[in-house]
């Protein structure tokens, strides 16, 4: 497995941020954009959270740099689990290499979620330096002391976009920057890729 690898934050803050430490950018997919990203699911054959996860993986590559981040994802409850997401340029990984390991990884974490059930304790778990929350109690999740958060919900017919960072941690302007850069990501992504995504990259792994 891929460790990650990629200096997320623009400074060193000591220990997770507390609630106080939190700010907030707001955005919100148009819905243009959000009529995109559904259709784009349904062509590629993917779920909406599979394309916005790696947008956001391609909007981490583009506002601060390549590599590999730790990001957490909803398991049961509040608890969640931890997938490695790529932060690479489409010269380094094309849509659909980007999408099918996404793919691959909300996968794993399922059948994590299916053999493993609620852990004793999902506050017991280690933080990663992002959380990555979609659907109707995103807005509303507990901050578990990720540095960056992504919170993707529906609001009427558009996807609402938090970002909540740590201010000691993050210069505004870099957050406000990943807002901005986030759907053109997307749309980079659902442009380029190959319908079906993941029947598409296994078939070039298979040649």
């Amino acid at each position: 497995m891929t460790r990650a690898n990629l200096q997320l934050t623009d400074y060193d803050a000591e220990g997770c941020p507390r609630v106080e430490d939190l700010e907030l950018v707001s955005a919100s997919l148009s819905a243009v954009l959000t009529m995109e990203l559904d259709g784009a699911a349904g062509v590629l054959e993917l779920t909406t959270d599979e394309i916005l996860l790696a947008a956001l993986g391609r909007a981490i590559e583009r506002t601060i740099g390549t590599g590999v981040v730790s990001v957490d994802v909803p398991c049961y409850g509040t608890s969640v689990r931890p997938v490695e997401l790529s932060c690479a340029s489409s010269a380094q990984l094309d849509a659909d290499e980007m999408l099918a390991g996404v793919h691959h990884e909300l996968d794993a974490v399922a059948v994590h979620r299916i053999v493993h059930g609620v852990p004793d304790d999902p506050r017991a778990e280690a933080v990663s330096a992002v959380l990555f929350a979609t659907g109707e109690d995103a807005a509303e999740r507990t901050h578990l002391g990720q540095v960056l958060e992504l919170r993707a919900y529906r609001r009427g017919d558009v996807v609402a976009l938090d970002w909540w960072f740590d201010a000691r941690s993050f210069e505004a302007y870099t957050v406000a920057e990943l807002a901005d850069q986030f759907p053109l990501a997307m749309i980079e992504l659902t442009s380029e890729a190959t319908p079906p995504v993941h029947a598409s990259h296994e078939l070039a792994l298979a040649h």
